[in-house]
């Protein structure tokens, strides 16, 4: 297997046969090596069962040794490696979080080969393998990232006051309660419990001063929590604004006589599409009716029915643009075969837009001219458009 071969299937991205049959074995792999750590930590399983636990975290051990291995020869055809050189390129990839990660979760094999007595008790730090095919945590390190200046401030706000209330929780209950308030980092234990409202209770108040700081203390981590999740909530909604603008974006711009308007009037028209929910079975749109939207497929199947044949339509491509060319009637009916989510771009919305960019008007009257209403295009044009289509 060539380098760029090992790579693509070692992608996470990665659409190709063999990359998803490897990750099916990497996450079998990971869920049993972690089942093994577990069941060796009973004693009465372990007892019963040592050699197979054993040979279970072995193979699953050695897996992950040959995986980093591997990693790190296709290191190079990483984007962006291709001119540093293959050690370099390697070396990049061994220093950075994810090449890290792998070689931690490599230990665990090489120490019980070492004979290393409770190596097979850290292999919890597999769980980490995961991460990597996890695109809901990537987008929320790129929150957290994004929001670090917030996340910091509300940090120190709530180191302020876990000091200020250890030293007052000090002055007031160091002669009431000498073992649990004897000196301000003892009492942090109890700030600590209290801000976080835990509330273990072995550590508490004697006086009433005591107690009523405690009450304006857990106030306090009250607000403190809610401020750090307020931030995170915000910032979770805006990377998946941001995720979805992106998509529409691409949807837009595949449309033949809308990929060339520029960007500012890609994100205008993407800003005029709003969201249709249809069941599997209804129809969308029906031959002969006046065509008064366009639609994208962002989720689930459409089958457009032509006097000929049937053709199916799938997320990221699109029909109905006739009705925004030419206003003629629909040539074709559309009904969805599975539930699906569509994006519609209203004749009205969009004849709004043609009034304020003069422009597009002039490149839709080109297209309508190439593409008259009553001209259905063949299968093979691209996108599959309906009205015109399919």
């Amino acid at each position: 297997m060539d380098r760029r071969r090992l790579y693509t299937v070692l992608d996470p991205d990665s659409s190709d046969r063999a990359a998803r049959l490897f990750r099916v074995v990497h996450h079998v792999l990971v869920a049993l090596g972690i089942a093994a750590m577990l069941a060796d930590s009973v004693p009465f399983i372990a007892a019963d069962h040592d050699p197979v636990l054993r040979a279970g975290y072995y193979l699953v051990g050695a897996f992950f040794v040959v995986e980093y291995l591997l990693r790190l020869i296709a290191a190079p055809e990483m984007p962006g490696q291709e001119h540093g050189g293959p050690l370099r390129a390697r070396l990049r990839w061994a220093i950075s979080l994810g090449g890290m990660l792998d070689l931690l979760c490599a230990l665990p094999a090489i120490g019980a080969l070492a004979r290393v007595p409770w190596a097979h008790l850290v292999g919890f730090v597999w769980a980490f393998k995961y991460v990597r095919y996890s695109p809901g945590l990537a987008s929320l390190n790129r929150v957290v990232r994004n929001a670090r200046q917030a996340l910091l401030s509300v940090l120190l706000g709530f180191a302020i006051v876990l000091l200020t209330a250890a030293s007052i929780a000090y002055l007031l209950e160091r002669h009431a309660n000498p073992d649990a308030f004897g000196s301000i980092p003892a009492a942090l234990w109890w700030a600590i419990v209290t801000m976080t409202t835990t509330g273990y209770g072995d550590v508490v108040p004697q006086t009433v001063a005591g107690r009523i700081l405690g009450g304006f203390v857990m106030i306090g981590g009250i607000l403190t929590f809610a401020l750090w999740a307020g931030i995170l909530a915000s910032g979770y909604a805006e990377e998946l604004r941001r995720r979805e603008f992106l998509r529409t974006w691409e949807l837009v711009a595949k449309v033949p006589f809308l990929h060339n308007i520029g960007a500012s009037l890609i994100a205008e028209v993407a800003s005029l599409l709003r969201p249709r929910d249809f069941p599997a079975g209804a129809v969308i749109m029906r031959r002969g009716q006046a065509g008064d939207c366009m639609y994208f497929i962002i989720d689930g199947e459409a089958e457009v029915q032509l006097p000929s044949q049937r053709v199916y339509l799938g997320p990221g491509q699109f029909f109905g643009e006739v009705a925004l060319l030419t206003g003629a009637p629909r040539n074709a009916t559309v009904v969805a075969s599975q539930a699906c989510t569509l994006l519609s771009l209203d004749i009205a919305d969009f004849h709004q837009l043609l009034g304020r960019h003069p422009e597009l008007a002039r490149i839709i009257h080109a297209e309508a001219q190439q593409r008259p209403g009553d001209v259905a295009p063949t299968l093979s044009e691209p996108a599959l458009a309906i009205d015109e289509s399919a």
